[in-house]
């Protein structure tokens, strides 16, 4: 009976290129015949999981992420110069390297001291154009809600309806990378820096079984970090996101997070590498999935036939 099945929320995170792994997760999640009735995607979320709601077809969605991010048509030499001034943490540092990280860093700053952005509009466009279709989000064959940030009032934005491309741009801004998105006259940058996986959004659109895939950078358990104040008021900085994330998704019912520490956020040729990951991290979390759909289906009839509230949620509902 279909009415008894669970409605089923995909909540993709924010993380760069390091989002190519949630299309890892949708795979090994479509092999085992599970369908997301809703996407709520927050930056590189918004941006595979439009891929995906649009195609509605994995094999089709991966080949043509891998075709484009392996091809000339996406410019790499600007998300190179990002990957050399933020080195991944098991990198070589050595004294020429430094001195190119710090050449590129001044380029950098030089730059968006007098732009909105290190990546142009005309540049950005063309990134996002060569994956997303130009349609509309309600058009999508699976529901997809984006997630933004309002940059006039830090307020999240809740995107349902308009230009796909539009939305998906505004969600992936990340602050200084790429530039604002002007949607209904206003200025809108990355989802993450408010919600950077969205899943209370997906609880208040209804969805009883709520799968979510983290891809950002964990906090890690360490006293190796240097004692001058810019190390500690980054670390604090790191301390304050990891937490607003631990408050915000704890209503999820399955929360996956890909090991994709070797993947620059910036390194948009190692879609492969991502996807593979993605995939592990899913099919690990296999049983706590299907136990979790069990439970919705459960939940569901409950409040079906005995009017059993739904789980609280105390926020204000979406409109």
């Amino acid at each position: 009976m279909s009415f008894l099945k669970p409605k089923i929320a995909l909540v993709l995170g924010g993380g760069g290129a390091k989002g190519m792994a949630h299309l890892g997760v949708i795979k090994v999640l479509e092999a085992e015949g599970i369908r997301p009735d809703l996407i709520v995607g927050c930056s590189a979320g918004a941006m595979i999981g439009s891929l995906y709601a649009f195609s509605c077809n994995i094999e089709e969605a991966e080949k043509k992420l891998v075709t484009f991010t392996e091809s000339s048509d996406i410019d790499i030499d600007s998300f190179k110069d990002l990957e050399m001034m933020t080195p991944l943490d098991d990198e070589k540092k050595g004294f020429f390297r430094r001195i190119k990280r710090i050449y590129k860093t001044g380029r950098f700053l030089a730059k968006t001291a007098s732009k909105p952005s290190y990546i142009d509009t005309r540049e950005f466009d063309h990134n996002v154009g060569g994956l997303l279709p130009d349609a509309m989000i309600e058009d999508a064959n699976i529901p997809i809600t984006i997630v933004a940030t309002s940059l006039k009032d830090g307020v999240e934005k809740i995107i349902r309806g308009g230009p796909l491309r539009d939305a998906v741009k505004a969600s992936s801004a990340i602050a200084g990378v790429f530039p604002p998105v002007e949607i209904d006259g206003e200025l809108l940058i990355d989802g993450g820096f408010v919600d950077k996986v969205p899943v209370e959004i997906a609880l208040k659109l209804g969805a009883d079984v709520i799968i979510a895939v983290d891809v950002s950078t964990e906090l890690e358990d360490t006293e190796d970090f240097d004692l001058h104040g810019t190390a500690i008021t980054s670390r604090a900085g790191s301390i304050l996101a990891a937490t607003l994330k631990k408050v915000q998704t704890r209503f999820a019912d399955v929360f996956i997070r890909p090991e994709v520490k070797s993947v620059h956020w910036a390194d948009f040729t190692a879609s492969r590498r991502a996807i593979e990951l993605g995939e592990e991290a899913a099919t690990e979390k296999l049983a706590e999935i299907h136990t979790a759909i069990a439970r919705g289906r459960r939940r569901r009839v409950k409040r079906l036939f005995f009017r059993v509230q739904r789980r609280i949620c105390r926020f204000e509902p979406i409109e």
